[in-house]
């Protein structure tokens, strides 16, 4: 099978440089467009180098709502929806919204987050987000697929609930995990609950600095996945390739070697890289070239 290709949406601001390289990527072939956020910003955090207190974010549920509407074919992937800071309803539903109204191109990738503030401040505890966002897989899930909702957990309490419309299939849910001081590795606890709850399990950026090291995660998980009783062929796997720190006469042989190892997917690192839209655009045809030429 071949290996689906995926770039990153830069940091852009400005919404027609958001619909310029989202249509270009999708004129170019590539399977997948991925996009970060944060919700809220604190000066007191201690932001990852490259980042700032004023960079431009977007909400994700807005831009995956954005970007249907900009294209037609392109599979849209959060990267990732930090999940424990939304009502978990509200983010079952407009899931829901987004997959039916794209016509079924969403892929939702949720993590926990790095900043604690930003939890606080979205009125949730840190220290139990992990916990939580066990608990709202489950209950998107029951609500995307049951007309009528009972749960009782200890984040939830659900008696006869319900969102209409329903998607028409069951939207994947695929986790990420890693820190920029990890190298991109997560922890064990991450990858075991990847294993058990995830569709797929999308690796974080700096990871593609490191094959070796990502490969040793790959069968980490694995065999985790073994553990949890669930068969290999159910959670996907999205590998990276950082085509600004990898000589571009390596890409296709990278490529191929996630493929035989079974990646699902290969996502290119390339928002890391800034630039003008052209100047990206110019970034995913040239890898487009090498890849499928």
């Amino acid at each position: 099978m071949t290996i689906r290709l995926g770039c990153d949406l830069p940091y852009f601001e400005d919404p027609s440089a958001i619909r310029d390289f989202a249509q270009a990527a999708e004129e170019l072939g590539y399977d997948t467009l991925s996009f970060s956020e944060h919700v809220a910003a604190t000066t007191d955090s201690p932001f990852p180098p490259g980042f700032a207190f004023d960079d431009p974010w977007h909400e994700t549920m807005t831009l995956a709502a954005y970007l249907a509407g900009v294209t037609s074919r392109i599979e849209i992937t959060t990267s990732m929806l930090l999940l424990p800071l939304r009502p978990t309803v509200l983010a079952a539903k407009q899931a829901a919204e987004v997959d039916l109204m794209s016509g079924g191109r969403l892929r939702l990738a949720v993590s926990l987050g790095w900043n604690d503030r930003e939890v606080a401040l979205l009125g949730q505890d840190p220290r139990r987000r992990g916990a939580r966002l066990e608990e709202q897989i489950e209950v998107m899930r029951l609500l995307w697929s049951e007309p009528s909702v009972n749960y009782s957990g200890e984040f939830h309490d659900l008696d006869g609930a319900g969102i209409h419309p329903r998607p028409t299939r069951r939207i994947p849910v695929w986790m990420g995990a890693g820190s920029m001081a990890s190298g991109g590795v997560p922890t064990d606890r991450a990858l075991r609950r990847i294993a058990r709850f995830a569709d797929g399990y999308k690796m974080f950026a700096p990871l593609g600095l490191d094959p070796a090291k990502a490969r040793e995660v790959v069968a980490r998980l694995r065999t985790h996945v073994r553990d949890a009783g669930r068969p290999a062929a159910a959670v996907g796997l999205e590998a990276r390739l950082l085509t600004q720190a990898v000589p571009g006469q390596q890409w296709r042989t990278v490529m191929e070697e996630w493929a035989e190892s079974g990646a699902t997917y290969l996502g290119l690192g390339n928002r890391i890289v800034g630039g003008t839209p052209d100047e990206q655009i110019a970034v995913i045809t040239d890898v487009m070239r090498v890849l499928r030429g």
